[in-house]
């Protein structure tokens, strides 16, 4: 088996047996009461300063079509408020867009982190200034999308010359949160296509080098459905890419992990879906910056997985959650509905597996 992580950190975000944490989501689900999620994936904004060849919004982001690209300041605030009130865990705000581009973002973490929530943000991190560093100190992760080790390679993909922009940003980001004794885990993520697949351990290196906590490196999925007509295959060279893998492993330390994260794809790194039922599904909610909450992360802007509205009254997620439409989606044939990789696919295999009536691992002994 290839490794993903070290043993001394095998217990860590990206293992998806956290999943079993889990375990009284995934019962009420199976019964049919849905509960509050445990994380709300939020995207404030449906714009970016960049137009990534790779984004899975890209059929979003340039659609002319989407109004009401920007939550309102007073509608995300209104948002992030309802959140904590209904029993949400955690608010990763991210998505169909840049989320910094949002005047508002580090407001929302500030108040997410005051109601008692964890907050998370998925950037390019090119756009980081003082105040938002600051706020972001306050998440329990950061993840900084950077695909690349050199400036031409960033450029290839992103069609910027933000390289230096983003790496600088990186290390001020990681300065502040060690000066302020954070507890933010920053991560070098780096998605993995043909045009960057050679310089992987060379990110590795540069990721060590600005003193981030995680360098986290998957193969991309150019068959997501979000990507509208930029879908196509990947010539991957495995071979290659292993190789690189098992060099970055070696540049972990006490102070620096490495995540090669395999486990939702096959050998030949194409997605792997073998489960029946979206019983996961309900463990997030997607909320989206045009007003619409659709089923899960991977189905955004899908009018088949639309579940409704949270603007402009937040409460009327109350209305949508668990309503019939929504548990059809999560007993029906959504599985085959849906062309993307899914995000979730390991944690619908153990509710599948251990919740549905069955009891391989004989739990009730130790």
């Amino acid at each position: 088996m290839m490794k993903e992580w070290s043993k001394q950190n095998e217990f860590n975000s990206f293992n998806s047996w956290k999943g079993l944490l889990y375990a009284d989501w995934y019962k009420a689900v199976v019964r049919g009461n849905f509960q509050p999620p445990v994380e709300a994936s939020l995207d404030p904004i449906h714009q970016c300063n960049l137009l990534c060849e790779h984004c899975n919004a890209h059929s979003y982001l340039t659609d002319r079509k989407l109004k009401d690209r920007r939550m309102t300041d007073d509608h995300l605030i209104n948002l992030v408020e309802f959140l904590g009130r209904w029993g949400v865990k955690a608010i990763c705000f991210g998505g169909g867009g840049e989320p910094t581009l949002h005047t508002k973002l580090a407001d929302a973490i500030q108040l997410t982190k005051s109601l008692g929530m964890e907050a998370s943000v998925a950037t390019n991190g090119t756009l980081l200034n003082d105040h938002l560093i600051n706020a972001l100190t306050l998440c329990r992760w950061v993840g900084i999308s950077m695909d690349a080790a050199t400036p031409q390679t960033y450029k290839t993909g992103r069609n910027e010359d933000l390289f230096q922009a983003a790496v600088g940003n990186m290390s001020s980001l990681v300065k502040k949160v060690k000066r302020t004794k954070s507890n933010c885990d920053v991560s070098y993520k780096f998605l993995i296509f043909d045009y960057n697949q050679h310089e992987i351990y060379d990110a590795c290196r540069l990721a060590k080098k600005t003193g981030v906590r995680d360098f986290h490196a998957r193969p991309a999925d150019f068959s997501h459905q979000g990507m509208g007509n930029k879908k196509k295959p990947v010539n991957y060279n495995i071979d290659l890419i292993l190789e690189q893998f098992e060099k970055c492993h070696l540049l972990e330390d006490d102070h620096f992990r490495v995540f090669t994260v395999m486990h939702k794809f096959d050998r030949h790194l194409k997605p792997d879906k073998d489960f029946s039922k979206c019983y996961a599904a309900p463990l997030c909610i997607q909320l989206c910056a045009d007003g619409k909450v659709y089923f899960c992360p991977d189905t955004r802007h899908k009018k088949e997985f639309l579940l409704g509205s949270h603007y402009p009254d937040p409460e009327n997620i109350l209305k949508i959650w668990g309503n019939e439409r929504h548990k059809k989606m999560v007993f029906g044939n959504s599985p085959g509905l849906c062309k993307t990789r899914c995000t979730f696919a390991p944690y619908n295999r153990q509710c599948e597996n251990l919740f549905t009536g069955n009891d391989p691992m004989c739990w009730r002994f130790i």
